[in-house]
């Protein structure tokens, strides 16, 4: 099977697109991790969730996005979690199975209304 010029642009284009969306996102995540690895935990909960369309050119990507608050020395906080899906039905069981939960919240303890939601201190974390 032979590609035209027009084609091999257009896949080699698609396939750098995706590997730099791959590596942006899990750099983040990992950058993000280190930075609130040494911070305090306080319980959190769920408050909301919801699926935002991500149109690109090439393929449409679904955002699930959970807001989350927690309290820490009496005052609340809020802050949210999104995670990219190539499908809407995965992003939307992902959202249900989060709602109403009680989460762990990482927040920087000079100033707490940084927060970070990690995965891997997520008890009921989908499997």
């Amino acid at each position: 099977m032979a590609f035209d010029s027009g084609e091999l642009v257009f896949n080699t284009l698609l396939l750098l697109f995706l590997v730099a969306l791959a590596v942006r996102t899990l750099a983040w995540g990992l950058v993000r991790r280190l930075l609130a690895s040494g911070w305090p935990t306080t319980q959190g909960g769920i408050e909301f969730g919801n699926v935002i369309p991500q149109r690109t050119r090439y393929k449409d990507l679904y955002k699930a996005r959970l807001d989350y608050s927690s309290t820490v020395n009496s005052e609340y906080y809020a802050g949210c979690y999104e995670k990219l899906f190539v499908w809407e039905t995965a992003a939307d069981r992902f959202i249900e199975s989060m709602k109403g939960q009680m989460v762990f919240i990482r927040y920087k303890a000079e100033k707490p209304e940084r927060s970070a939601f990690i995965k891997e201190d997520q008890p009921s974390w989908p499997r």
